[in-house]
């Protein structure tokens, strides 16, 4: 009796979820791009967050993003892309880039999150994120160099050009198959934007 009891709940539950991911809607939960981007991902669905260090909402979902990262579907593949709206969201994109080329992101990115929500460190310019990352273990000749390089202006370049080409009004937004816009004012909230995102992943395998 009782694995009869659990067969017909694991079915409500299943019946439920498809019901829940069947109701979602274009341009209600999620918004469709008229001209899609091009996905770096290959044969995977591209899962693109777009987000602002100093944003305190990209700060506030990331445990989330962490979270759904253990349990992404097989059949995706993540990607972080600063925003740059204007010259004072450079910093934030320069921060990230130069974390990439030192192969630093896994150790710091959280890192960088938390020292200026939670511990409101000031990077006013090049030598205070130095310094910062100095005292995190890192060579400060070869911060310096990354920091200055060709490479990071040029990726401070292409973040530019592909926040326009989303046609994004804020962060975070993730975009899903360089074709759907999914951010929390569609969604209503974490645990549903993550549903959304899940749901378009399967829609875009199929």
């Amino acid at each position: 009796m009782k694995k009869i009891h659990a067969f017909l709940i694991a079915c409500f539950v299943s019946i439920y979820t498809n019901i829940a991911f069947a109701n979602f809607v274009a341009d209600e939960d999620y918004v469709v791009l008229e001209k899609p981007v091009k996905t770096v991902t290959g044969d995977k669905v591209e899962v693109r967050e777009l987000f602002w260090y100093y944003c305190p909402s990209c700060f506030n979902v990331e445990p989330a993003i962490e979270n759904w990262l253990k349990k992404i579907p097989s059949s995706a593949e993540f990607v972080r892309q600063p925003a740059v709206f204007s010259e004072r969201w450079k910093n934030g994109a320069i921060f990230y880039y130069v974390l990439e080329q030192l192969g630093e992101l896994d150790r710091l990115h959280g890192a960088l999150f938390d020292a200026i929500h939670l511990h409101k460190t000031p990077f006013i310019d090049q030598e205070d994120f130095v310094d910062w990352l100095v005292d995190l273990g890192v060579d400060e000749k070869r911060a310096n160099n990354v920091y200055k390089s060709f490479s990071v202006r040029m990726k401070l370049n292409k973040s530019k050009l592909h926040t326009v080409k989303y046609k994004i009004s804020g962060v975070p937004t993730f975009v899903v198959n360089g074709k759907y816009l999914v951010d929390s004012k569609h969604a209503g909230d974490e645990e549903r934007l993550f549903e959304i995102i899940n749901h378009l992943i399967k829609k875009e395998a199929q």
